[in-house]
């Protein structure tokens, strides 16, 4: 799916698509942008496209400070307020986006958005060193010192069980590729 037909999709005022937008593109963020958001709707299998799953991949980094620890609720927030005017649900949408803060198993299409936000651990490797580059610059603010024993504590966690919970991403080389990956580091 596209940017623009998903906006159509959802239905969203063109007041919140833009300021969407806007968001995605704030200059703390370069991982957390709008390619992010277009890289997982891309990946969306066929048939499986819910207003709730589009509106959730769109949201659930709308909100996004590497300092805070609460930018799955802020998101899950703006998210009702945005989609106030629409036809998705927007209590699912609200508790999709809290469900990505940890990446837990959930309902089918919790574990989708999980798998299509965590997807990127399971790209060539090329394509991962530009992510970690990306997510590093995101966290500029925190020591190497710091940053590396805490990177590495998520990539293990993440390692330490099984990552993907949908058929779609478990099946591909993704699982393969991400297990490297979370070995080799970030």
């Amino acid at each position: 799916m596209k940017l623009n037909s998903s906006l159509a999709y959802l239905g969203a005022s063109i007041a919140a698509s833009r300021s969407w937008r806007v968001a995605l593109n704030e200059a703390h963020r370069h991982y957390h942008t709008l390619d992010h958001i277009e890289a997982m709707l891309a990946q969306i299998p066929p048939g499986q496209e819910s207003r709730e799953l589009v509106a959730a991949i769109w949201l659930h980094d709308i909100v996004y400070d590497p300092e805070a620890s609460d930018n799955e609720e802020q998101s899950a927030r703006r998210a009702k307020e945005d989609l106030k005017y629409t036809q998705v649900d927007r209590d699912m949408v609200a508790s999709l986006i809290v469900g990505t803060k940890h990446h837990e198993g959930g309902s089918d299409t919790q574990n989708l958005l999980n798998d299509l936000d965590l997807g990127i651990l399971g790209v060539p490797r090329a394509l991962y060193v530009q992510y970690c580059e990306k997510i590093r610059a995101e966290y500029a603010h925190i020591s190497d010192d710091v940053y590396r024993p805490g990177r590495a504590a998520i990539l293990k966690r993440f390692n330490d069980r099984h990552l993907f919970k949908t058929r779609f991403f478990s099946i591909s080389s993704h699982w393969h590729i991400a297990i490297w990956n979370g070995k080799s580091g970030c």
